[in-house]
């Protein structure tokens, strides 16, 4: 039988135990909070490039060429154009490469509502959602453009990769989707689509035309 004094040193022992579970406790939790990944952010050379570019799309009108050079260019939030006739012109689909590993504002890498569009040679990677999507246009050209999430397949990857939806006149050849969690390639809901030479691996599905009329 425990003494009254030696019962209060137990309890102090005891407390002191308590006490060190607890901070480990602590320690672990905080330890995986930081373990956990967040965005970086832009570096100054990427961060003037985006804002240059998004001027472009901004800025684009019938008959504007928008060029990307050569080189990985890390963006965090999604380029959107809004204008008719414009062409985006990269030096290669393994060469001038839009990362969007970082994004925390999109979901898309490309998001673009206009007709006579052209697209080409060039890459889109790591987008949170679709990698390239085209809405509502008419005469839509894509060619030798990578779509990739380069982490490999995953459920967390976006749907989409090269995805034109409600479109006319739409031509997709030479191009490549890699690790898309739904289509690598989707067409949907469109008319006089020929979709030819493209590549589409490691995506739940290859390549989708759907509630399209006149797909070759």
């Amino acid at each position: 039988m425990l003494e009254r004094g030696k019962l209060g040193d137990f309890q102090k022992i005891g407390d002191k135990t308590m006490g060190k579970v607890a901070i480990a406790i602590l320690c672990a939790v905080i330890a995986g909070c930081g373990g956990a990944t967040s965005p970086q952010a832009l570096s100054a050379d990427d961060a003037a490039f985006q804002q240059q570019l998004q001027e472009h799309f901004l800025d684009a009108k019938p008959g504007s060429v928008i060029e990307i050079p050569a080189g990985r260019h890390a963006l965090d939030r999604v380029l959107t154009l809004r204008a008719n006739g414009v062409t985006i012109r990269g030096a290669g689909a393994d060469k001038s490469i839009l990362s969007f590993k970082n994004e925390i504002s999109g979901p898309e890498g490309m998001l673009v509502y206009g007709s006579d569009f052209t697209i080409e040679h060039l890459a889109i990677e790591d987008s949170k959602g679709d990698g390239l999507k085209v809405n509502d246009g008419e005469n839509i050209t894509i060619r030798d453009v990578r779509v990739e999430w380069t982490g490999g397949p995953k459920t967390t990857n976006g749907a989409y990769g090269i995805y034109p939806v409600k479109a006319k006149n739409v031509l997709i050849e030479d191009s490549a989707s890699i690790g898309a969690s739904d289509a690598g390639i989707y067409v949907g809901q469109s008319q006089n689509v020929i979709v030819r030479r493209n590549r589409a691996e490691k995506n739940v599905a290859g390549i989708e035309i759907e509630n399209t009329i006149n797909a070759d």
